[in-house]
């Protein structure tokens, strides 16, 4: 379990606007979270609120742009089907305890949870916040509703039926044999669209720091990646862009080419850069991060990133967080959560 700094300022946020003190968790950590140290954080939350439907809300105020680079990856995807195994395979609340599983059954979906831990005094609450953020995704990646789906949980509501469904707006019923989300199967091969405006802001958003992060040059080359970021990993075609520009391909060529670059130059840039994040940042398989830069074969992408890079994806990832572990040795030990490690056994 790695939960990020974000998630941690997303329940500070949903703790002050509901009236509590965000100081009760202590500090936005700086770096991900682990098992314990989350365990520790909720267990902060719900004793000093006393909110049983916590869980929910923090849930359903968790945003796909939340999710920094992974979140841009999920947005990026071409059916809803490659998301949800991305959101199964690299779910921050997967862990050595919790598990995420998604089966295809009968024309179902089912996605599968099972917590790693119980808070006390709020039990079901990293249930309810698995299922709120997820319903939340889904709507965001679909730009409407869920239709013919619903909630089985393997418990009975400590808050009211219509808690769950404000929160979920999907039917739910209680008592179950497991924690699932069921769907028709048939949604999952479908496209998705390629802005909407649930999720709009936040892809936008993540859109912008990662043309800060490039350091763009202004100009046509600025106003080309930026419409590139923002095609949700469907680089459009030169003409495309240009037509989106109100220029001619022909005159668009010029100017990039009066500026020092192509086209093809651009889309290249944008690709490295968006596959050196991915593997930094994410753990996403290499195969995958192929796949949402716009390469369907893998051999294709291999060979592209050591052309850009001198090394392959999988060596660059493991060069990476070779030198970011050793700067993390080199560092002063400090707690950056304001908690203390609690051991998983005996909750």
């Amino acid at each position: 379990m790695q939960i990020e700094p974000s998630y941690v300022s997303v329940l500070a946020s949903v703790l002050s606007a509901h009236g509590h003190n965000p100081s009760v968790i202590g500090r936005i950590p700086s770096r991900p979270l682990d098992e314990d140290a989350f365990f520790v954080l909720c267990s902060r939350a719900v004793e000093a609120t006393g909110d049983k439907a916590l869980g929910l809300k923090f849930g359903a105020a968790l945003q796909l742009g939340g999710h920094g680079v992974l979140g841009h990856a999920l947005m990026s995807c071409r059916t809803l089907k490659q998301a949800a195994e991305l959101l199964v395979r690299h779910n921050p609340l997967r862990s050595r305890h919790g598990r995420v599983r998604l089966a295809f059954n009968n024309g179902r979906t089912l996605l599968g949870f099972t917590p790693a831990f119980e808070v006390p005094g709020a039990p079901h609450f990293l249930c309810d916040v698995f299922f709120a953020a997820a319903t939340n995704g889904i709507r965001q990646l679909l730009g409407r509703e869920l239709a013919r789906a619903e909630i089985e949980l393997a418990y009975f509501p400590e808050v009211s039926r219509e808690t769950y469904d404000h929160h979920l707006r999907v039917p739910v019923i209680f008592g179950a044999t497991s924690n699932r989300l069921i769907g028709p199967e048939n949604i999952m091969d479908a496209p998705l669209q390629a802005a909407v405006v649930a999720t709009a802001p936040a892809y936008l958003r993540q859109c912008e720091l990662l043309l800060r992060q490039m350091e763009a040059a202004g100009g046509h080359e600025s106003s080309v990646r930026r419409l590139l970021l923002s095609s949700r990993g469907r680089f459009p075609s030169a003409p495309d862009i240009a037509d989106a520009l109100n220029l001619s391909e022909r005159t668009l060529r010029r100017r990039l080419n009066a500026e020092g670059t192509s086209y093809q130059a651009i889309v290249n840039d944008v690709r490295n850069h968006l596959a050196r994040q991915y593997l930094i940042d994410t753990d996403l398989s290499v195969a995958d991060i192929g796949t949402l830069i716009g390469f369907e074969d893998l051999s294709n992408f291999r060979h592209a990133f050591q052309k850009w890079n001198g090394v392959s994806p999988s060596r660059f990832r493991h060069e990476k967080r070779r030198t970011y572990e050793a700067s993390e040795d080199e560092s002063p030990k400090a707690e950056e959560s304001g908690t203390k490690h609690v051991p998983s056994e005996g909750r």
